[in-house]
């Protein structure tokens, strides 16, 4: 089987999921913030906007979380989708949020850091 003919078939059987609203509605609700019931009615603009907040924050707290602003919380990563990543895309992403949540570690108990690890859970799971 090729390549592109594996990736097509990962991509359908995933698919096939997605199109479930309840299990897509679920995988979503998983929430360091909110209560499962809110977190399901919120919209991926709402939630980025209370996230991106939060990274705001931990940005003028320390400015080495200025450099995941054109990655894991630029307005691009609201349309990035694990499941349409490939293995090297995702191991690059893994990297990147491996490092930031290094960083941001010693900092959960701030408000800011929890709103910006949700965006993290809740985009990226």
């Amino acid at each position: 089987m090729s390549d592109l003919r594996k990736q097509l078939a990962t991509i359908h059987a995933r698919s096939t999921n997605e199109l479930d609203v309840k299990a897509q509605k679920a995988a979503y609700a998983q929430s360091i913030l909110f209560e499962r019931n809110v977190a399901s009615t919120q919209s991926l603009d709402v939630l980025y906007q209370i996230c991106f907040e939060g990274f705001q924050e931990l940005c003028a707290l320390d400015s080495r979380f200025l450099r995941f602003e054109k990655s894991i919380f630029s307005l691009q990563s609201k349309s990035e989708d694990r499941l349409l990543m490939n293995k090297k895309e995702n191991k690059e992403l893994d990297a990147v949020l491996e490092r930031f949540l290094g960083l941001v570690g010693a900092r959960l108990q701030l408000k800011p850091a929890l709103k910006a690890v949700e965006w993290l859970i809740r985009r990226f799971r």
